[in-house]
């Protein structure tokens, strides 16, 4: 083989490789936060609680803290 067909080959794995290193670090990335999505949604500590509130109008959030 030639010293120009080995360094062509050289050159073609090394980018080869570095494109599969993206790949995979783009893989773990996307399933780490997955994982991490899946962890704060089973942690309360980590949860907003629900406040009864949140979805009303002024008139309606007037009405409901009158009532307490």
């Amino acid at each position: 083989m030639g010293l120009l067909t080995q360094n062509f080959m050289d050159k073609k794995l090394e980018k080869d490789q570095e494109i599969l290193k993206q790949q995979h670090t783009s893989n773990d990335t996307a399933a780490a936060e997955k994982a991490a999505e899946a962890d704060i949604e089973k942690d309360l500590d980590l949860t907003p609680p629900q406040d009864p509130g949140d979805d009303l109008d002024e008139g309606e959030l007037a009405r409901l803290e009158g009532e307490d």
